[in-house]
């Protein structure tokens, strides 16, 4: 009798020490799997949005007319003021362009990090602003004070995906001898940076 006393309580044991190891030991065998659940709580590095929007637009030949992108955030309100400033000359075409891109690119920077923001599509400003509200601003360098030389003026409410345009009997400023002396200093240095690339690639090359 004791024997057999003996004989269960060992199955049991097995049984038992078996169970728990099937529960806290995970299948082998296969890849780990991505996790693409929406996590709480990310905090946005707009540092480095910041330094991306700048690579993107600033000294870029697709957008020759960009100075700057700047913006501020009111995360009670769910507001983002953006206000991009171009050079003198630029159309409303051209402004209209650029704000549609620089928007979007926002968007899509958000999402890069967050990626439970959708990104932008050719119809949609995309996830990030179906919850702000966008107050739109493209102007002149140095026309704050100057709104009829303002290239777009748009208030866009979040998850309307509005259609940017053109601020109505916008003027165009034209640019001046400073601006064309600006630009052609600037084509010049770059010209003399390719110059002394040149140079020291020839000097540093082996002789054969």
């Amino acid at each position: 009798m004791m024997k057999n006393k003996a004989i269960m309580i060992c199955a049991m044991s097995a049984m038992l020490l078996t169970g728990c190891t099937k529960s806290n030991i995970l299948a082998s065998g296969g890849p780990a799997e991505p996790v693409f659940e929406t996590q709480k709580g990310i905090e946005l590095d707009w540092t480095q949005i910041n330094t991306d929007i700048d690579e993107e637009f600033v000294d870029n030949e697709q957008y020759p007319m960009a100075l700057s992108v700047n913006y501020s955030l009111d995360k009670e309100k769910k507001t983002i003021d953006m206000t991009l400033m171009v050079k003198h000359g630029t159309t409303p075409e051209q402004a209209v362009e650029f704000a549609d891109a620089a928007v979007k690119f926002l968007n899509d920077e958000v999402a890069t990090q967050d990626f439970s923001y959708e990104r932008s599509s050719d119809k949609s400003f995309g996830g990030f602003f179906k919850e702000y509200d966008l107050n739109l601003i493209v102007m002149p360098d140095y026309t704050m004070k100057e709104k009829q030389y303002w290239l777009v003026d748009m208030q866009i409410p979040k998850g309307s995906d509005q259609t940017i345009v053109p601020k109505e009997g916008a003027q165009i400023m034209e640019t001046t001898a400073a601006d064309e002396e600006e630009d052609t200093d600037t084509e010049e240095t770059e010209e003399g940076n390719e110059t002394n690339e040149t140079d020291e690639t020839t000097q540093s090359a082996p002789s054969k």
